[in-house]
């Protein structure tokens, strides 16, 4: 297969994939105009369309209809879960954004930005952008980083070893040990 004939092949591939998830969107708008008519419309297209729509799915095209979610997302238009569900939770306009391939400022080390776009971010990047409302500005950044620093500091007991340990039904003591009465309380606890 020569280059001309594979290019070819992406484009119409392309064509049809976006045909078909048009065709989602306007089945979507379809059964949200049914139900807000009737609302036991619902169970007759369940019923009737059972053999194409999986149940779990009519919530899905509720949404999409309404334009709450965007299509895309249900096409697996982001392949990391973390980062799909933070868009999940962000208003249709910020979605339809974000498929645009917008760049939205990235506050980074250093007080710099970075102007980011959403789906080749980090899950850790897009979960410092959104909120599950919006998209931080600089200064909610600042604050999301600034607070996940000061909760990484105040949990020493991931960082700190016990000055214990337990093996085989035993505590053995570091030399030079005092323990608190919490200290004491989790060791009988493990025991």
């Amino acid at each position: 297969m020569n280059m001309t004939v594979v290019e070819e092949s992406v484009g119409k591939f392309r064509d049809a994939l976006f045909a078909g998830i048009q065709g989602i969107v306007k089945a979507a708008e379809i059964y949200v105009a049914a139900i807000d008519d009737d609302p036991k419309a619902a169970d007759l297209f369940r019923d009737q369309c059972a053999d194409l729509v999986p149940a779990s799915a009519w919530g899905q095209l509720e949404a999409v209809g309404r334009k709450w979610l965007h299509p895309r997302l249900i096409m697996g238009g982001m392949a990391d879960r973390r980062k799909a569900a933070c868009v999940k939770k962000l208003p249709y306009s910020l979605q339809e954004r974000i498929f645009n391939r917008d760049r939205f400022p990235l506050l980074v080390s250093g007080g710099d930005l970075m102007q980011v776009d959403i789906m080749e971010a980090t899950s850790e990047q897009v979960e410092q952008l959104c909120d599950g409302q919006a998209i931080r500005t600089i200064a909610e950044q600042k604050a999301y980083v600034e607070a996940k620093a000061l909760y990484k500091r105040e949990s020493p007991e991931d960082t700190e070893p016990m000055p214990y340990t337990i093996q085989d039904g035993r505590v053995h003591f570091r030399r030079g040990v005092s323990m608190t009465r919490s200290e004491i309380k989790r060791l009988l606890q493990e025991m």
